[in-house]
């Protein structure tokens, strides 16, 4: 394989030369090794790389989804109790600004405050969702269907 020298283009036939050329360092021919400062060798050094074996937790596949109305549910069932929202708040030890988020739909809770909620209100935010299996095409391109995992509620 033969290279060609960076600075004039000619076949470099011998020995190629490492030089410096306003901080670039570049391949030249014996001709052109003038027109720059030699670039030192770079001592080999040997680096030691630690391998961190990280677990991820694997995805947990939910059967439950949380109800369309959730948020009425709450501040509903929070009224009915004579509760401000202060009060449920400190019920199940979340802000009073999570509260007012969720009554207003604005946020998703987390798993873990739904539970909190279901338990201090006896009400159930959650359904139960059953996956739907979808057959695969016999193409060997795959289809939508193939990749997609279809979530379909149970009504009781």
């Amino acid at each position: 394989m033969s290279m060609e020298c960076e600075i004039c283009g000619s076949r470099i036939v011998g020995r190629k030369y490492k030089i410096i050329v306003e901080g670039s360092e570049l391949t030249v021919c014996e001709r052109c090794k003038e027109l720059g400062v030699e670039a030192k060798a770079k001592p080999t050094t040997k680096v030691v790389v630690k391998k961190r074996v990280v677990r991820t937790p694997k995805p947990i596949v939910e059967d439950y989804e949380l109800v369309e109305n959730f948020h009425e549910i709450v501040r509903r069932e929070r009224e009915r109790r004579g509760w401000t929202q202060e009060e449920l708040a400190k019920r199940i030890q979340e802000k009073a600004t999570l509260i007012r988020k969720i009554e207003k739909g604005d946020i998703t809770p987390e798993k873990e405050v739904v539970e909190k909620l279901e338990r201090v209100l006896g009400v159930s935010l959650r359904e139960k969702v059953e996956e739907v299996k979808v057959q695969k095409s016999k193409s060997t391109v795959p289809t939508l269907g193939d990749v997609v995992v279809i979530r379909r509620k149970k009504r009781s």
